[in-house]
């Protein structure tokens, strides 16, 4: 920037708004000007009226012609996001020495967000009109604008994670720690490090999404998780100097800021405050390194048709209003870039070579700074735009219609189904359902042929179902997880009822055993009363457990078992549940917990219920499957890396094996108290029970810890029901009832389950 040089004197635009000022202003503290060579500099500086804003005035609302742009001398500014139907958020502060509204101006748009002030602000305006002039005498000043202003993007987004870890940081502070921390830019497919590096500095992804992959054998890698805006990566290396345990690779253009273990000491010694709260990030970071995992989530989201004709914007539109009010989302397509922008004709399908690119992609990002979330809708054909969308993406949402042709569409194949897996954002299939009144079915044929992580069945006529995919998307969705325990499972029903009533929704469901039993179930759609219903004639009416066999494999036959699982569930399959669902069962060819998240329901859950000894084991090629409560009886670490929230129900009541006997008398002593009236009836745990607590002794450990790591664990008094006591349904759903109100009441006033209370 050239120094010395001020404005003169210039006419005030006639406005009431703005009260006349003439004072002479410096602009050395603008970085606008820092990329201007001294011709262009000069122009701009004489095109400049200083005005005031008085305290509570707007400088203008989301949605105005974007007709100048704004240097702020001296105040402050605030930023809002305002939705219809929602209350106004405050999106930022704008203080001295910060552009307003440059972006839109530049690219002929409209404002994104309405600027008001906080307190008294001077500002210098400069019209559309002048910059035009400039632009039109000095034809590079443009880009180098665009890209001082995506230089300040990324300053402004790394100030607010600044904030974020370690609150409100006065000048002389961050005049310190700023020059610490050295900026680094990846190109999409880029690596940060690599498994084995030596460790040599924590980083902060500032704009971008990294993948974090581990090598379990020569050339085979995994994805284990991933890195979005604001979060911390390597940050174990300021506490040891141990090699990187995972490679980091940018999914798309992607930058951060890196602080050495140097730089890292430097600031220790000066301002200990602020190394202890990096110190407490970290010891954070190790702590939960025992725990389970919880997935990033995306900012980018893109929504790409499996087919032409697939209602995307009526989706796109449906989800960005469930979204809205709980975080700030913005939706862009091709139609809103048209009307958003109308003085760049076509820009939506600019190629990356154009001379439209860089102003598109500034644009792009100062929208992503705004919003916590972007909808990307793809057009309906593989356009430019629809390759932008994919490209800017953190998660790919795939949108198909149940009954079309299950096949990838043309889209997929040619830009997602080639993506190199460890570089690709992840993929959801949404199947989209006219109504709920059939179970869906033919889900195995839409998976088969692509590489997900997930889906998501939504029926168009339910609300809910958006609120769901909502949650997914926010990582807010709520994942049950039922534990195994006989007929103390029957308090899942109580517990269930409590949490509807309250309005806390269960978006995904797992389970192990009888916890298998309930939960798929409830993937199906059943409410309380058909689950009540199911039970009574499932497990009671029929009895079951009554076809005893000769005990060389096991107790009981499995020929009644079988009769009430398919009866129970039909031919419905588990990715064709209404909701998320898996379960577990203990392999015990290969020693590991089986997860079944695939194929018929009733085999699955038959094959989650095998107690061992009890119950015939199920064969799965060739491979011995039992009771998953053998190595996995409460499945909430792997619920853990699918859903935000976890509720964790743990009916495995170990106070059933004590006893006040010396001694276990003989099993004709036991016999005879419960035959004849007259004898005392003798307490002792029977045969199942001794075989289900020694079968589940192993998993306890896990158990407890899931329960220590979830948002809400509930363990209600089941204790003195038999494990195949199937006559008391009805008593000890009511107990998990009114165990779960009464922890539902006490939950701490910040817990995020409190938002869905009705």
């Amino acid at each position: 920037m050239m120094p010395g040089i001020r404005r003169k004197d210039t006419p005030i635009p006639d406005d009431s708004r703005f009260p006349a000022v003439a004072l002479p202003e410096s602009l050395d503290s603008f970085e606008l000007f820092d990329s201007l060579d001294s011709g262009a500099f000069a122009d701009l500086a004489q095109s400049i009226a200083w005005i005031d804003l008085e305290a509570g005035q707007t400088l203008f609302r989301r949605g105005d012609p974007a007709d100048a742009v704004y240097l702020v001398q001296s105040g402050l500014l605030h930023a809002q996001a305002e939705e219809t139907g929602c209350a106004p958020v405050l999106v930022g502060r704008i203080e001295p020495g910060s552009l307003v509204g440059e972006i839109g101006l530049l690219m002929g748009g409209r404002r994104g967000a309405t600027i008001m002030a906080a307190q008294r602000t001077r500002l210098g305006r400069l019209g559309a009109k002048d910059i035009e002039t400039v632009f039109a005498r000095h034809p590079e000043t443009k880009r180098a604008v665009l890209e001082t202003t995506r230089r300040r993007l990324r300053r402004t987004q790394w100030l607010k994670i600044l904030a974020s870890y370690f609150g409100e940081i006065d000048k002389d502070k961050l005049d310190l720690i700023e020059p610490r921390f050295e900026w680094l830019h990846l190109d999409r497919g880029e690596t940060l490090f690599s498994q084995g590096d030596e460790a040599d500095g924590l980083y902060i992804l500032i704009h971008g999404f990294l993948q974090v992959v581990a090598a379990d054998a020569p050339g085979a890698e995994r994805t284990i998780g991933s890195i979005s805006r604001g979060e911390i990566v390597g940050e174990m290396a300021i506490l040891s100097g141990d090699k990187r345990m995972a490679t980091v690779r940018a999914v798309r253009d992607s930058d951060l800021v890196r602080l050495s273990k140097a730089e890292f000491d430097q600031i220790s010694r000066a301002y200990p405050a602020v190394s202890l709260a990096i110190m407490r990030i970290l010891v954070k970071r190790l702590r939960d390194r025992g725990r389970t995992t919880h997935r990033p989530g995306a900012v980018n989201v893109a929504l790409v048709p499996a087919d032409p004709r697939v209602p995307l914007a009526e989706l796109a539109g449906r989800l960005r209003g469930a979204l809205a009010c709980a975080d700030r989302t913005a939706l862009v397509n091709s139609r809103s870039l048209a009307s958003e922008l109308p003085a760049m004709e076509n820009i939506a399908q600019a190629s990356d070579d154009s001379p439209l690119h860089l102003g598109l992609a500034t644009w792009l990002e100062d929208l992503e700074a705004r919003h916590d979330y972007v909808l990307y809708e793809c057009d309906a054909e593989a356009t430019p735009w629809t390759r932008r969308c994919i490209g800017q993406a953190d998660q790919v949402l795939i949108v198909g219609r149940t009954g079309d042709d299950p096949a990838p569409g043309k889209i997929e194949r040619e830009w997602l189904a080639e993506t190199d897996d460890v570089l690709a954002a992840p993929q959801t299939l949404i199947l989209i359902h006219p109504n709920g009144n059939n179970l869906p079915s033919g889900t195995l044929a839409w998976l088969e042929e692509r590489r997900l992580a997930g889906h998501v069945h939504l029926r168009w006529d339910c609300d809910d179902d958006f609120a769901r995919l909502a949650r997914i998307i926010s990582r807010r969705s709520v994942g049950l997880v039922l534990g195994g325990g006989g007929a103390r499972g029957m308090a899942h029903l109580g517990v269930l009822r409590a949490l509807r009533e309250r309005g806390i929704p269960v978006d995904m469901v797992a389970g192990t055993s009888i916890g298998a039993i309930v939960g798929g179930a409830i993937a199906m759609g059943m409410d309380e009363d058909k689950l009540m219903r199911l039970c009574r004639e499932t497990l009671q009416e029929s009895n079951p457990f009554s076809d005893f066999t000769i005990p060389l494999v096991s107790l009981l036959r499995s020929r009644k078992i079988n009769r009430a699982a398919q009866q129970a569930y039909g031919e419905a399959r588990i990715e064709d549940l209404w909701l998320g669902f898996f379960c577990m069962s203990s392999d015990l060819s290969a020693c590991d917990v089986k997860v079944h998240d695939r194929g018929p329901l009733w085999l699955a859950a038959r094959t989650s219920a095998s107690l061992p000894g009890i119950m015939v084991p199920i064969l799965h090629d060739g491979a011995v499957h039992v009771d998953g409560g053998v190595m996995n009886n409460l499945p909430g670490d792997i619920m853990r890396r699918q859903a935000g929230l976890v509720i964790a129900v743990d009916v495995d009541s170990r106070e059933n094996m004590r006893t006040e006997l010396a001694e276990l008398p003989s099993s004709w002593k036991i016999l005879w108290s419960r035959i004849l009236p007259w004898k005392r009836r003798i307490l002792a745990p029977n045969i199942a029970e001794i075989m289900m607590a020694a079968i589940m002794t192993g998993s306890r450990k896990n158990a407890d810890a899931v329960k220590d790591d979830a948002d809400l664990s509930l363990e209600p008094p089941v204790q003195g029901i038999g494990i195949l006591d199937f006559k008391a349904i009805e008593a000890t759903a009511q107990a998990g009832y009114e165990y779960t109100r009464g922890k539902l009441d006490a939950l701490p006033a910040d817990s995020p389950l409190r938002r869905y209370f009705v």
